[in-house]
């Protein structure tokens, strides 16, 4: 990116006006109350079944669908508290995954949400995510960067409030950004590791790097075993600790058994 040189040493970069975006998503979600998880998990078996499926399977797909169907049955992952201090929790399960998109010539982050992703298949969803990143206009919610456009144009106060209290319209969070997120960084670099998101919405979780050690298969011999990496982050205000441990359990247990690809 072109910049303007200020002294030896040293520039200054023009910085798109859509990053402000992403400082008020910071600023908004460390004022929150963060209990944060991550765990690897054994993909061994799973991996050869994504790669057979009659159109081959992404492995952030299959634990955006595998993530989806775990809250269905655990609804309070969902869950948001509005201005009258009452918790809605939502019948579908609507996933906001990052997409990367060209936006005044600089890639950012932009969300696709996922509608009832419980309730449908991995191809299905997959073939979605596809079909959004050759055209990024049949996403409803990528079509919001043209209102993106004039929201940096708002004062950083009135930004960081709007932000803030959106959690609180359940609705209005529901259909801006979905119920659940989901971002991968393992996609864009080889190896393991993991991060922590932003918390945006009660439940956020992060998909982090594929990595090879040895490990116990099923039959207890030891061998040569591929485990991805993934991180949580929920809302305290809504979710206990002893709960979110339970349903992490239970989506690691899922997302070592494939079982969404028996559904």
């Amino acid at each position: 990116m072109p910049g303007q040189a200020a002294r030896p040493g040293r520039r200054y970069v023009r910085e798109s006006r859509l990053r402000a975006v992403v400082v008020d998503i910071g600023a908004a979600a460390s004022r929150r109350h963060v209990i944060p998880a991550w765990f690897d998990v054994d993909v061994t078996d799973v991996l050869p079944r994504l790669r057979g499926t009659a159109r081959r399977v992404s492995l952030t797909v299959y634990v955006v669908a595998t993530l989806a169907r775990a809250v269905a049955r655990h609804r309070r992952m969902h869950g948001y508290r509005d201005l009258r201090g009452r918790t809605a929790v939502f019948d579908d399960v609507d996933v906001d995954v990052s997409v990367e998109v060209d936006v005044e010539g600089e890639s950012f982050p932009m969300n696709h949400v996922l509608r009832r992703a419980h309730a449908r298949s991995p191809m299905d969803l997959d073939a979605e995510l596809r079909a959004v990143a050759a055209d990024p206009g049949r996403s409803e919610t990528l079509r919001l960067a043209s209102a993106v456009r004039w929201y940096v144009l708002l004062p950083a106060a009135v930004r960081s409030r709007l932000l803030g209290s959106m959690r609180r319209f359940p609705d209005t969070q529901k259909r801006l950004v979905g119920t659940v997120g989901v971002s991968s960084v393992g996609m864009y670099g080889g190896g393991g590791g993991v991060g922590l998101p932003f918390l945006v919405h009660t439940l956020d979780v992060l998909i982090g790097g594929l990595t090879e050690r040895p490990g116990y298969g099923p039959d207890g011999e030891i061998g040569r075993r591929s485990f991805l990496s993934v991180a949580v982050v929920a809302d305290h205000d809504v979710v206990d600790g002893a709960p979110l441990a339970r349903f992490l359990a239970e989506l690691r247990r899922d997302l070592e058994s494939g079982a969404v690809l028996d559904a």
